[in-house]
């Protein structure tokens, strides 16, 4: 078995990281400290041409839960229609629940059109019953289900993990998510079976400057990252060792 990995990614550098390292595929987000919402169309029309094996986008309208108003789920299929037609664009990610939790499938309904790979992402972990989801997102054909488990750890989640690799049947991937490294990764594949990984790999500035934030909120503040190439290549290098990759 070959395990895919993917390295969501915030910032050209980032992206340039992983692509030299060779993962599998990456994923273009904004603001991964609360999760990652939905980049700006320059940041992705930038890493089409980084020519990427795989990309795909979040498409994810704010940073607070998963319910989202009438408003935002239109704001999700609006930004994964543009989104989509951005150079190297292979895959739209995407999910969430109108106020009554249920998965507003005729709204995203474009997204399954777009011709593009469409994955549901960690948004099923606030689900009910995450495997009706699951089983919901077979039905309409979503290719590919991103997920830790339900709990904020994948290793701590590896036994619902295991359960929707187990229901999906091969009829869509599920891909684990969540604390991933190089410790743990082994472990995390052969507990729950997955073929693909997902994980961020950014650390602060080891040189980050005093007082360069201009917001007055956050005075004296510095919130710059870079590439985490270690982590990339720790993971890596252990799947392979491991004989999956």
């Amino acid at each position: 078995m070959r395990v895919s990995v993917e390295v969501c990614v915030a910032s050209l550098a980032e992206a340039r990281a992983a692509i030299a390292a060779g993962v599998d595929s990456i994923e273009a987000c904004a603001w991964l400290a609360c999760g990652g919402v939905t980049p700006s169309s320059g940041f992705v029309e930038r890493v089409g041409v980084l020519r990427p094996r795989r990309l795909r986008v979040l498409c994810r309208p704010g940073p607070g839960g998963f319910r989202y108003s009438q408003e935002e789920i239109d704001l999700v299929a609006s930004d994964a229609l543009l989104l989509s037609g951005f150079q190297g664009v292979t895959g739209l990610v995407a999910g969430g629940f109108n106020q009554e939790g249920h998965v507003p499938w005729s709204a995203f309904g474009g997204l399954l059109g777009s011709g593009k790979e469409v994955s549901f992402h960690r948004a099923i972990d606030h689900a009910h019953d995450m495997l009706a989801v699951l089983d919901e997102c077979v039905a309409h054909g979503v290719h590919r289900v991103l997920t830790s488990g339900g709990e904020t750890l994948a290793m701590d989640g590896s036994r619902m993990i295991r359960r929707m690799v187990v229901r999906a049947e091969g009829r869509a991937v599920i891909a684990a998510a969540g604390g991933v490294h190089a410790g743990n990764v082994v472990e995390l594949v052969e507990r729950t079976g997955v073929t693909e990984i997902h994980f961020a790999a950014q650390k602060p500035r080891a040189d980050r400057a005093e007082g360069a934030s201009m917001s007055s909120s956050n005075a004296g503040m510095d919130f710059s990252t870079e590439p985490d190439e270690a982590k990339i290549e720790g993971v890596l290098n252990a799947l392979v060792k491991a004989g999956l990759r």
